[in-house]
């Protein structure tokens, strides 16, 4: 399944929160297929596929993100579904000012902000970039974060929609971020997999939300927060959305629930599943930076 994409395994790599060595004993086997290992440290909780691609894999894998968004339109309106939600839920806690979306693709999530916002966005597939500049008048940079071309203290609100998981040096991004961040600024992470979900725990790599080319890092609030430090941010609103999004479907999902461990405690994991759509899965955080 992931053959085309062995040549950019990288090296085994540090904790990201802790500096953990990566063959230290309290590195823990947490999932695993086919050559990919998710270990969990156990000193700090993060839980990281190491080795996961290279950024040049996961750069080609990328190259053409928005194709493969185009190609399910089923998915394509979920996402515009709970695209309202997640914007709702933030524009609660801030309704104007300047916005960067960081891995915007082709602008969909920006499109559902009031236009009292400012909308700037950072994407590394072109095509994504292209789209977004003929479709929107936003402004839609094909940039990385750490190396674009925005000035310090630019945003009041800076956007990490299903992206932060990603990548592979997500420590060096979230200090650009501060730099960027006015003092206090809001930082959004949302369609995020939560580590300290019912699912991740039971599931592992047979969790919906386990892809290890994709989901590299896996967090929970806690290590996410400790990650961007605790001492640069607050945390002033968490969400879990479930109930009322285009992925619920509470009795089909409560059955497949309930199938699942019935046959894992029958030792018929084999015959399990991947994950349904559940409470908790996803996680999304509003931190406040700090004014000092």
């Amino acid at each position: 399944m992931y053959d085309e994409f062995k040549e950019y395994l990288g090296p085994a790599r540090p904790c990201l929160i802790c500096g953990d060595d990566p063959n230290a004993s309290a590195r823990t086997l947490w999932a695993e297929q086919e050559y990919f290992r998710a270990v969990k440290c156990e000193k700090c909780g993060l839980v990281t596929v190491d080795p996961g691609l290279t950024e040049e894999g996961l750069n080609v894998y990328y190259s053409n993100n928005i194709g493969r968004r185009f190609n399910d339109d089923k998915k394509m309106r979920d996402r515009e579904r709970q695209y309202l939600l997640d914007s709702d839920f933030l524009e609660a806690f801030i309704s104007s000012g300047k916005v960067l979306d960081v891995g915007c693709n082709g602008g969909f999530f920006l499109r559902t902000l009031s236009d009292a916002f400012e909308k700037y966005g950072i994407e590394i597939d072109d095509e994504a970039v292209n789209y977004a500049n003929r479709h929107f008048d936003f402004n839609i940079r094909q940039e990385w974060i750490g190396e674009d071309s925005f000035e310090k203290s630019t945003f009041d609100v800076i956007i990490f929609r299903g992206v932060i998981e990603h990548m592979y040096d997500p420590k060096s991004a979230l200090d650009r971020v501060h730099a960027l961040l006015k003092p206090n600024g809001k930082l959004f992470f949302s369609a995020t997999p939560n580590l300290s979900s019912f699912c991740a725990d039971f599931y592992r790599e047979k969790w919906g939300l386990w892809h290890p080319i994709q989901h590299i890092n896996i967090f929970s609030v806690d290590t996410l927060h400790a990650l961007m430090g605790k001492e640069r941010y607050a945390i002033i609103a968490t969400d879990y959305p479930y109930l009322g999004t285009p992925y619920e479907n509470q009795t089909e999902d409560y059955q497949k629930l309930k199938r699942d461990i019935i046959l894992k405690e029958k030792g018929q994991w084999d015959s399990v599943e991947k994950s349904p759509p559940f409470w908790g899965n996803m996680m999304t955080v509003i931190f406040e930076k700090s004014s000092v």
